[in-house]
């Protein structure tokens, strides 16, 4: 049952990396800018190796091979969506993808912008997307195909 768990976990990883790294592209039309955003939850990913690291070494003699092997891929997971991986900002034509979820522009009520290249976004349904930029420059690409500075 472990061993199954698992495995559904790594696949479906492999299908939200491949689905965030070449469909986003392809989906609701023509990308207009992609822009990285600052990485977040490295804490987070060390604790969860650290606890992966933990059931290893408990139940070193108890446990069967393959469910080391997966255990040791999710550890390999866990360090590339930690270390490697960078969330991305996709703008299209008609709104934007920001942590895998498309929203319309016309869900937007206002787009202030805060120190230390933060993009807030105020919806209208009273909800608060921010987007930790990485620099000035792709501040200055959002905010220029974003209609500009007012």
């Amino acid at each position: 049952m472990i061993n199954t768990i698992l495995t559904l976990s790594v696949i479906a990883y492999f299908a939200y990396a491949f689905f965030e790294q070449f469909g986003i592209d392809r989906l609701k039309g023509k990308t207009r800018l992609k822009v990285r955003l600052k990485k977040r939850a490295k804490l987070d990913s060390l604790i969860f190796i650290a606890l992966i690291g933990i059931i290893i070494w408990q139940a070193e003699g108890n446990i069967e091979p393959y469910t080391v092997y997966l255990l040791g891929f999710l550890i390999i997971l866990s360090i590339y969506a930690a270390f490697f991986r960078t969330p991305m900002l996709v703008i299209k034509n008609g709104g934007f993808f920001f942590e895998n979820i498309f929203i319309t522009f016309d869900k937007i009520e206002a787009i202030n912008l805060a120190n230390d290249y933060k993009l807030v976004f105020d919806l209208k349904n009273g909800k608060r997307i921010i987007a930790w930029l990485t620099n000035q420059a792709d501040t200055d690409a959002v905010v220029t195909l974003l209609g500009g500075y007012k």
